[in-house]
């Protein structure tokens, strides 16, 4: 990832994870998606034609579930529920190849794994106290995709290890929003911090790392024909 971009990308992350220090009354949608936005352009942009698509679909569909979800509103909710769903299907497309397994990767994604089951369950519990039973099958069917999405980026073959861990950091950021907003019974301040925290820095992490593996294949490619 260029340092400029990098830098941009920076200053717009600190602006929407700001807005949870200062309230907008217009406009926060917007500045919390910002971020996504610019990162879609620049997989777009930067990387090579395999990648560059599917993952910046996968962070447009962010932006838009980012929009959705900075509304209070509980229908927009799962609107933006719905729209990162689709983005860890459109990873999953991107990351679907090249896989090797490893020990070590195994142990990785097992540890994900068993992580998201154990809070998927508590959350489930905690849904159904709340009779709020229509909402389980939507975020068991959102955490398995996710699932399948970090196991994918993990045992994805990359000369970059960037990939994977923003699969991993993915998945930590999602757990922030579920303790903050599902379990606990009023929203922690440090929690949304480090949730925003981690959920662009996830973002920036799989950008970057396809534009790495964009760089690394074109310089593979022109070794190849001289």
């Amino acid at each position: 990832m260029p340092i400029a971009l990098s830098v941009v990308y920076l200053f717009l992350a600190l602006a929407g994870t700001g807005l949870n220090l200062v309230h907008l009354e217009i406009g926060a949608g917007i500045v919390k998606s910002l971020p996504a936005i610019f990162l879609a352009a620049c997989a777009w942009a930067y990387s090579r034609p395999r990648f560059g698509p599917w993952v910046a679909l996968g962070v447009a569909l962010g932006s838009v579930g980012d929009y959705s979800l900075s509304n209070a509103e509980r229908s927009w909710f799962m609107a933006g529920l719905g729209a990162f769903l689709a983005g860890h299907v459109a990873y999953s497309i991107a990351f679907a190849k090249d896989l090797r397994w490893t020990p070590a990767r195994a142990w990785i994604v097992g540890v994900c794994t068993l992580a998201m089951a154990a809070l998927t369950a508590a959350v489930s519990i905690r849904m159904a106290h709340a009779n709020a039973f229509a909402e389980i099958p939507p975020v068991c069917v959102y955490v398995t995709v996710m699932g399948v999405m970090m196991a994918l980026a993990v045992f994805h073959e990359s000369p970059t290890r960037l990939i994977a861990a923003g699969a991993v950091v993915f998945v930590i950021s999602d757990a922030h929003i579920a303790v903050n907003h599902m379990l606990l019974d009023t929203a922690r301040l440090g929690l949304a911090l480090s949730g925003y925290a981690t959920y662009y820095l996830a973002q920036y992490l799989i950008v970057a790392g396809a534009i790495a593996e964009a760089r690394q294949w074109a310089a593979v490619s022109t070794n190849t024909m001289e």
